[in-house]
């Protein structure tokens, strides 16, 4: 599972690259309003692993391309995720997920802080098809999201946090805490380092994990690092590599039984490119 996007910050979710781990992935900020038209970018990103939200889904080579495009403070994205190898559901050689996500920035000023509210939809083309798989067939679902970014010493640290309300199959709620720190090395280098956490409540844990009630807690924590290049103008490449666990306990060990691993190591490199 994995993205959306929202330009007041324009933070953009993604389950294929950067802090994609915990769901979010900071790039530049640009206006609310914009006079000159909108802006489009498309990406595709080679990734060691497919992961979300601390769910190892896949812990082989994965394609994950994606396309935004932005104006007056609204963000439409297209992901997508192609494995190459079976993934926890039996998923070979096809398109596991795509997923359609809609942002919006609020027009606010309010004490150096930025809010964002939208909705995901997570489709899961290739269900029904494969079996004999170790985990469960994913239904289609959807959830609405309301984000605030703290921008105070945004040249220096950003942190911020995500509330996600599923409203379909899960009905289910995660919170996000997320904290960035971009750096600028020259013109056209550019790095940043980040950790984030995430927990989920009694009716998210028993979706994803199985786990019954009273399980309400902290489920997976995530640490990465990212670095970017801009190649020619509008063009720009990106390396990343992360760490991802699951919190020990009940969680950890339905994680493992359910998708390919409790923690892994993984990286990927991004191709994106402005219009």
């Amino acid at each position: 599972m994995n993205k959306l996007v929202t330009v007041g910050l324009a933070a953009v979710f993604a389950a294929g690259f950067s802090n994609a781990q915990s769901g979010i992935v900071m790039v530049e900020q640009v206006d609310v309003v914009n006079s000159d038209g909108p802006e489009a970018t498309a990406e595709l990103a080679v990734v060691s692993a497919d992961v979300w939200r601390g769910q190892i889904q896949n812990e082989d080579f994965v394609i994950q391309p994606q396309f935004t495009i932005a104006q007056y403070g609204v963000s439409f994205n297209v992901w997508a995720n192609y494995d190459f190898s079976k993934n926890y559901v039996g998923v070979d050689n096809d398109i596991s997920e795509i997923d359609l996500s809609l942002a919006y920035t609020l027009p606010v000023d309010l004490n150096d802080f930025s809010f964002d509210i939208g909705i995901i939809s997570y489709q899961f083309p290739a269900n029904g098809a494969y079996s004999g798989s170790k985990g469960v067939n994913m239904e289609s679902t959807t959830e609405i999201f309301a984000a605030a970014h703290l921008l105070t010493l945004k040249d220096y640290i950003i942190p911020s946090a995500t509330i996600f309300q599923d409203i379909k199959e899960v009905d289910g709620t995660y919170i996000l805490l997320d904290i960035v720190a971009p750096y600028q090395v020259s013109e056209y280098l550019s790095v940043e380092a980040g950790a984030s956490t995430g927990w989920g409540n009694n009716n998210y844990n028993k979706y994803y994990y199985g786990l019954k009630g009273g399980n309400a807690g902290f489920n997976d924590y995530n640490f990465w690092g990212t670095v970017s290049y801009e190649l020619l103008d509008g063009l720009t490449a990106s390396f990343n590599l992360t760490y991802t666990g699951l919190y020990g306990g009940k969680v950890k060990n339905a994680g493992k039984q359910k998708y390919e691993a409790g923690e892994k190591l993984w990286g990927g490199l991004n191709i994106a490119y402005d219009f």
